[in-house]
Formats: structure tokens, sequence, C-alpha cells
């Protein structure tokens, strides 16, 4: 087998792949799109003030548990810290030194 010959078979098998997992592909960039979609109306959501989960989901158009999802997702990884407590909710803030995403 030449290596021309090689090449198109690669480049036969790379768009038959493409084709079979098409689907996937446009589910998986629309649920990427989704979630960078949640983080950013979040992000807004915490710009000027701290707020409660119940705030943020009201504010975003979230649900609660979807909220308290990606809250506790940011906590762990430093975009946002816990302010003060409102009742028996903890507000969250956007960390010191947080860039507009």
């Amino acid at each position: 087998m030449s290596k021309t010959e090689k090449s198109t078979d690669q480049k036969a098998a790379m768009k038959a792949l493409r084709l079979e997992r098409k689907e996937w592909i446009k589910a998986a960039a629309a649920k990427v799109k989704e979630h960078n979609s949640a983080l950013r109306a979040i992000r807004a959501q915490l710009k000027d003030a701290p707020r409660t989960v119940p705030g943020i989901a009201e504010g975003t158009g979230l649900s609660s548990s979807k909220v308290m999802w990606y809250v506790a997702s940011m906590k762990k990884y430093g975009e946002i810290l816990e302010a003060d407590q409102d009742d028996s909710y903890f507000r969250y803030g956007l960390a010191g030194g947080e860039k507009e995403k």
C-alpha cells in the first residue's frame, strides 16, 4: 500500500466516523453551549452583590437544583466564595480578582 492510498483510506475512514457520530457531536456541542450560558448568567447575578441560591435561580430562570450544582462546582474551583448567611441560606459572591468571562 502506497503512502497516498493509506492517506486516502484514512481520510475516508475519518469522514465515515464523523458522519456516524454527527448527532452525538451536535448534542455534545449543545450541552457545552447550555453549560457556558448558565455559568455566564450566574456570574452576571453575582457581579454586583452576593446572592443566595434561590435568588440566583430566580434571576437566571434556572431551577434551584441546577443552580446549586453550578454553585458547588464554582465554589470547588475557587470562582465563588461563601459570604454571609441569610436565614438558612448562604450568600455566594464572586471570588476576588474574578474577570468577566
